[in-house]
């Protein structure tokens, strides 16, 4: 063999390792923690404050901006809940339900009477995930929380969104006394923190992508065959149901009953095999990178919907910099909104391009450590003082320490000037692109 032979051997066997492994990786966190499957609706678990990189020598934060999703909630339709219970419900009358069945009638009709008037409102779970959240923002970064920060927080006109802020800023003010601090939620925030784009939507269900997804959903379908024998005792009856349907509500139950207040009693998980719900996550995953991610079946230009929060961003943290006081910008929106802007911004590679749904899982782009409930990112912004010529950026993504596709000398953080030359050039190329 010779040498430019052995070469690309190695280049091709590293690259398969590291293929291998990411799939694994995924494998293993769903089985480790099965409430991932649930997709961005998975609710970001706290761990102790995570290990911070020391800034270099002189710098200190004095702004953050961060773009957030809302923490968990209730399920924002009636029909999520009503439409199994009907369905489970009807079958319990006739007497074709198992024990199982009964049982699983049960604990979704608790679920749908703890729903009642509360569909999109956060959970008690939720709550007490934001303010965690918050005390964590704290302790993580004490010398941004002084009597001269400026807190202001803006959320779009959303149940779940505004809950969040609301909790979110009531535990930090608990956290420092005095605290300047303003909060609104308005619709005249749209334009920024869910804007639209019809060419994009219209685009973003192209038939090239949804009839890949349709070949993809049919190879990874969940086969519901076992599912509804274990429900119902008479196997004619059960083939009158559309047991995809029901498999599916039954699956959505399931990712959200673990915030529910009575959740040991609630836990629907038990109804699916690990398989089973890796097959129903690979299906949401897919649906979620074809709308939100860069998938070039479509285009490949979904994220850039999120333009306009892009500069909205990069604009805010360049108007600042003077200031004298510590600045803390907190925005809430949609989990797809923040998804599509990391995508956009390319944080930890999620920026990723390919035309191949079933490449996901390996190239480790998984919706669940893209997007979670009470998930976002946050960018702190470090100087030695208010005229320094070189601040610097660190973005956290979920949390932890996020990479972003630019070189630096002093990673995780990275040149303020270099992050806002990139990203600008990126948003005017694309302007160039529509023209």
């Amino acid at each position: 063999m010779n040498l430019l032979k052995y070469r690309i051997l190695v280049a091709f066997l590293v690259v398969w390792s590291a293929v291998s492994a990411a799939a694994q990786t995924i494998r293993d966190e769903l089985r480790s923690d099965v409430r991932r499957v649930a997709g961005r609706s998975y609710a970001l678990t706290l761990t102790d404050t995570p290990q911070d990189t020391p800034p270099p020598a002189g710098k200190y934060p004095y702004y953050i901006n961060h773009f957030g999703c809302p923490t968990a909630y209730y399920l924002d339709r009636p029909s999520y809940y009503d439409d199994p219970f009907k369905t489970l419900s009807r079958a319990d009358s006739l007497g074709k339900l198992t024990e199982l069945g009964r049982d699983v009638l049960r604990r979704v009709a608790l679920l749908r009477s703890d729903s009642q008037n509360r569909t999109g409102e956060l959970t008690e779970a939720g709550k007490q995930q934001a303010r965690d959240l918050a005390r964590q923002m704290v302790k993580r970064l004490p010398e941004m929380f002084t009597d001269s920060t400026y807190i202001d927080g803006r959320s779009i006109v959303q149940n779940h969104c505004l809950l969040t802020l609301g909790e979110t800023v009531v535990e930090l003010s608990r956290a420092h006394h005095p605290m300047r601090l303003n909060s609104e939620a308005s619709h005249h925030f749209q334009r920024w923190l869910n804007p639209q784009d019809q060419k994009l939507d219209h685009q973003r269900t192209d038939s090239l992508a949804m009839v890949r997804y349709a070949e993809f959903t049919t190879r990874w379908a969940p086969d519901n065959t076992r599912l509804m024998a274990a429900l119902f005792s008479d196997a004619d009856y059960a083939k009158r149901i559309d047991a995809a349907a029901l498999g599916r509500q039954l699956f959505d139950l399931a990712c959200f009953s673990q915030y529910a207040e009575m959740n040991g009693a609630t836990s629907l998980y038990d109804l699916f095999t690990p398989e089973e719900l890796h097959r129903h996550w690979l299906r949401r995953n897919a649906w979620a990178y074809i709308r939100y991610g860069g998938c070039t079946l479509n285009g490949g230009h979904q994220p850039y919907t999120q333009r306009s929060s892009l500069w909205n961003l990069l604009h805010i943290s360049d108007s600042i910099t003077r200031l004298d006081y510590p600045v803390v910008h907190l925005r809430y929106t949609h989990e797809s909104v923040v998804m599509s802007l990391i995508c956009l911004m390319e944080l930890d590679d999620y920026g990723l391009q390919t035309d191949c749904l079933d490449s996901l899982e390996t190239l480790g782009w998984a919706d669940y450590r893209i997007a979670p409930l009470g998930g976002g990112l946050m960018m702190v912004h470090y100087r030695t003082d208010k005229n320094d010529p070189d601040p610097l950026v660190r973005v956290l993504l979920n949390n932890r320490e996020a990479r972003l596709p630019i070189p630096t000398d002093c990673a995780p953080y990275y040149h303020w000037k270099d992050v806002k030359r990139y990203y600008l050039r990126k948003l005017y190329s694309y302007v160039k692109l529509e023209k």
